[in-house]
């Protein structure tokens, strides 16, 4: 049986690089989407496929899923967690899969992209905890129907490519040598890279690439630097390795040559932006500490040379979901679903639409539960941030 899955709560349309779209979705918004843009069918247990000209997908960064939560927030104290990550309890992450599931809008994303730092202390240094939290991370993905749905599935569209092998050369004991990954094919919809905080987990891809619609995204990982700073203070970057410009040029050169590739979206776990309030820790310039990153004008260069004007990013935990311009590249640093709406580090997630000539990031609260773990208020549209793009040919 066939099931008719119309776009609801549409947004309009607004003019500017990065403008701020307040979203107040009802009944005659929605028909008003609905009519605009039609309806799709969801068929069996396949994934939908992209309406013509228009891409729609999940994107969630910053996780950090514990060891120690649990359904309750008031349970286990005895180990100390980050405040602003404490909220992040697993009955919200499930309640906010929940309602991806079933809102009208949000289930028709054609796949999920996991923006890095899913668990929280995913180190090979930290092997008891990061097997819990990964027990913990797959406990709660069997919620979201993009993978639970999909896994299986032929996932032959999304023309996935990847490094073969990667190494673990941080976070490890002392005297230990860097562990070698293996990359294998994605299970299902659902592509998690690698931030800063799951550099152990072999499952998280670092270096990839795959197709959504007429988009091709690469993603890479940036190892972590830490920086001098006043005391007090915290500072870091990140560096592009060698290998991992190798693999972007080779499958950025490669899209822009594919005349079914109207798109290039670069995703990374760290901004490229220059630094600032809102891009606090950024991929920088090579400096004395970061020797490596010279990469990052090569990368921006490559950008330029290749059409590609769309850059993905989290880490910064930053819920307004900022954009700043990095040479050829919008940058959207997208915000942490851990924590709860209202706070310092609002939690948030993107419903995410690439259409010819630009890019809307539908930005929607996380689900609010009690401490009981009972759902208090499911997630909420907030806005909507439009970001335009050129398209690589008509």
């Amino acid at each position: 049986m066939q099931q008719i899955l119309p776009f609801g709560h549409s947004a309009r349309l607004g003019r500017g690089t990065g403008r701020f779209i307040p979203s107040a979705p009802g009944r005659r918004s929605f028909l008003k989407g609905a009519l605009a843009v039609g309806a799709f069918p969801f068929v069996g247990r396949a994934a939908p496929p992209a309406a013509p000209d228009r891409l729609k997908f999940l994107f969630m960064a910053d996780h950090h899923v514990e060891s120690d939560f649990v359904q309750s927030f008031g349970a286990d104290k005895s180990k100390p967690v980050y405040e602003c990550w404490k909220p992040g309890d697993h009955a919200a992450l499930v309640e906010t899969y929940r309602f991806i599931n079933e809102d009208p809008f949000c289930r028709d994303a054609s796949f999920a992209l996991f923006g890095g730092d899913q668990i929280n202390t995913g180190y090979l240094s930290n092997a008891d905890d990061l097997r819990a939290e990964m027990a913990n991370y797959h406990r709660t993905l069997a919620a979201l129907d993009l993978h639970s749905r999909t896994k299986g599935t032929d996932l032959s569209d999304m023309r996935f490519a990847s490094v073969p092998k990667f190494f673990c050369r941080g976070n490890l004991p002392r005297g230990c040598a860097p562990v070698e990954f293996t990359c294998r094919p994605p299970v299902s919809r659902v592509i998690a890279i690698q931030g800063n905080h799951d550099t152990g987990v072999g499952e998280f891809y670092r270096e990839c690439a795959f197709t959504g619609g007429d988009v091709r995204f690469i993603t890479f990982f940036a190892s972590y630097v830490g920086l001098p700073a006043p005391k007090g203070q915290f500072r870091s970057t990140a560096s592009i390795s060698d290998n991992a410009m190798d693999f972007i040029e080779r499958e950025m050169s490669a899209a822009a040559a594919d005349p079914s590739i109207r798109h290039i979206a670069l995703v990374s776990h760290w901004a490229i932006a220059p630094g600032g309030t809102d891009f606090v820790c950024p991929i920088l310039d090579a400096c004395r500490e970061n020797k490596m990153n010279d990469n990052r004008r090569r990368l921006l260069a490559l950008c330029e040379r290749c059409g590609c004007d769309l850059y993905i990013n989290g880490h910064e935990h930053n819920g307004k979901y900022p954009v700043a311009k990095a040479g050829p590249l919008s940058d959207v640093n997208c915000g942490t679903v851990t924590c709860e709406p209202g706070g310092r580090y609002c939690g948030a997630f993107a419903i995410v639409e690439i259409l010819r000539r630009q890019a809307l990031f539908h930005v929607y609260s996380r689900a609010a539960v009690s401490p009981s773990g009972a759902l208090e208020a499911p997630p909420r549209r907030l806005f909507t941030r439009e970001i335009p793009l050129t398209p690589l040919r008509a």
